[in-house]
């Protein structure tokens, strides 16, 4: 899988902005507070909606905005995938509006429908996702003042490594079974 395109409107520092992407290694480089995270941010929205965010729906349209859009563009298994997505700011809050998966042979609406198609396709939830995909702000500086208990137990969560271990242990035990 990769991205191909990510197009944003009045997403946090961006008023319209449009990114083109491709296979390979993306390196996403500037200095603090010029948007990197924010375009990683819109990403996830874009396939988990409001649980891949640290904050809320609010916090991710541009101050004064009334409406944001973000639209990823991404290739799974050659497969075109186009994922749209529209808040609005209400008397309420911000909400999602609309929220449509375009596939080669399917289109899918709703923000629950989209995350769990998702998390089927990819075969990850948000938090293995973004842990693949980025280290967050400060995790950096954590990773390096921990103590080695600490930062052993970090890079394992980080790498999942609690799972390696159940699969490994399932092999195992179905490998004695076979013997058996």
């Amino acid at each position: 899988m990769y991205f191909e395109r990510l197009r944003l409107e009045q997403f946090k520092p961006y008023a319209d902005v449009e990114v083109s992407l491709g296979p390979g290694v993306t390196v996403i480089h500037g200095l603090n507070g010029s948007g990197k995270s924010s375009l990683l941010e819109a990403c996830f929205l874009s396939l988990y909606g409001s649980s891949a965010l640290d904050d809320t729906l609010d916090a991710v349209m541009t101050t004064g905005a009334d409406a944001t859009l973000i639209e990823l563009q991404l290739r799974h298994r050659d497969a075109p995938i186009t994922i749209h997505r529209e808040l609005r700011r209400r008397s309420s809050g911000v909400a999602t509006t609309t929220a449509t998966l375009e596939g080669e042979h399917h289109e899918i609406e709703g923000t629950r429908d989209i995350r769990a198609h998702v998390r089927e396709l990819l075969r990850m939830d948000v938090d293995a996702f973004r842990n693949c995909a980025y280290v967050r702000q400060g995790e950096i500086n954590k990773l390096i003042e921990a103590t080695p208990s600490e930062r052993q137990r970090m890079i394992d969560t980080l790498l999942q490594l609690g799972r390696l271990e159940m699969y490994r242990d399932r092999a195992r035990s179905a490998a004695l079974a076979v013997e058996d």
